[in-house]
């Protein structure tokens, strides 16, 4: 499978959807990483995200709650 097959099989900002930091908020997903929270204050992920902000297009801040869990 090539990148853009790919691509078009993963939504936008999907690893925001899967982050412990992200919740919907007036049908908007927003993030509340505690980090991004405590300088920009709460805002939508697509603002958080892009290339000059807060995250970055790397997700610097994304957490999931199974990275913690014991096996």
């Amino acid at each position: 499978m090539n990148l853009q097959a790919l691509a078009q099989l993963v939504p936008p900002l999907h690893g925001c959807t899967l982050c412990a930091h992200s919740m919907e908020r007036d049908g908007v997903r927003h993030c509340y990483a505690p980090a991004v929270r405590e300088v920009f204050g709460v805002q939508p992920v697509n603002v958080i995200r892009a290339s000059s902000e807060a995250c970055g297009p790397g997700a610097s801040h994304m957490h999931m709650h199974t990275w913690g869990a014991i096996a």
